[in-house]
């Protein structure tokens, strides 16, 4: 099976989480990164092509990223923009992500009680509508909280486990 991280972060010199995700899945095997600020500076000039050939080789799509106010990046909602368009993604002769599977894998800052309820639901609202929109199958949400290195003097270890934690739970599909 072949999964596809869709990575996007902000700031990513300042992400401890981030790197440390990462360096798990670099080192899985059937695991691409695609690092979308590092292949798009300028996110004006993403390479639709070679985005929707990596879309649909793979068989699991992972949005990886960072929550900023509820929401995920813009270089995420960017990708998406450009990459998910009419005819490959929905819309007439769009069905090119029909039946892939999609899991959510977001980090955060803030403790998990600040996100009950309603906030943790918006927080994914927009990437399981968008996988509902384009005939995906929306797995789960993989939340990882408390990511904040001044507060958490262990964010690098939980990220490496909630990275683990994502391997197991692709492998086992």
């Amino acid at each position: 099976m072949k999964a596809l991280v869709i990575y996007s972060h902000t700031y990513p010199e300042k992400s401890v989480s981030g790197r440390a995700i990462l360096e798990v899945l670099h080192a899985t095997p059937g695991f691409e990164i695609r690092n979308i600020e590092t292949l798009y500076p300028d996110l004006n000039q993403i390479d639709v092509v070679a985005e929707q050939r990596a879309l649909i080789e793979a068989d699991v799509i992972i949005f990886q990223h960072p929550v900023f106010w509820y929401s995920g990046t813009s270089g995420l909602k960017r990708w998406m923009d450009e990459v998910l368009q009419f005819g490959f993604a929905y819309g007439e002769g769009g069905d090119k992500l029909r039946g892939k599977k999609v899991i959510h894998s977001f980090t955060v800052g803030s403790e998990a009680g600040d996100y009950v309820g309603e906030l943790e639901r918006a927080i994914c609202t927009p990437i399981r509508a968008t996988a509902n929109y384009c005939g995906m199958e929306y797995l789960r949400a993989f939340p990882l909280y408390g990511q904040y290195p001044p507060t958490n003097p262990n964010v690098a270890q939980e990220a490496k486990a909630h990275a683990e934690k994502l391997v197991a739970f692709v492998h086992s599909l």
